[in-house]
């Protein structure tokens, strides 16, 4: 999972995430299932599964199954991804305008 503090209130939340504040800059990531069975250290790993992406920070994934998707915003979104292909994610994104109602 990858979300904006907009996202983390929900989609984050409800994945094991933790809260951010919806003005923040950072991404957050989590990683729900670990592929570490020849790691030298699992739990230091384990404890790597869910962090802040700041700005001028990278995550680099290496998809390791025959086939899959990722997706974005929702299941409207997607990219099908095959053995092999990496992605790069980066917190380096244009602002998101938030438009909020003041009763």
């Amino acid at each position: 999972w990858v979300s904006t503090g907009t996202g983390s209130s929900a989609a984050m939340a409800a994945a094991g995430g933790m809260p951010m504040d919806v003005t923040s800059d950072n991404l957050q990531y989590l990683i729900r299932e670990h592929m570490i069975e020849n790691a030298v250290n699992k739990d230091e790993m384990k404890d790597q599964n869910n962090a802040l992406l700041k700005k001028g920070e990278k995550l680099h994934l290496r998809w390791n199954s025959q086939k899959g998707r990722i997706f974005i915003d929702g299941s409207h979104l997607y990219h099908n991804l095959e053995l092999g292909d990496e992605i790069l994610i980066d917190a380096d994104a244009p602002p998101l305008a938030l438009f909020t109602r003041d009763d």
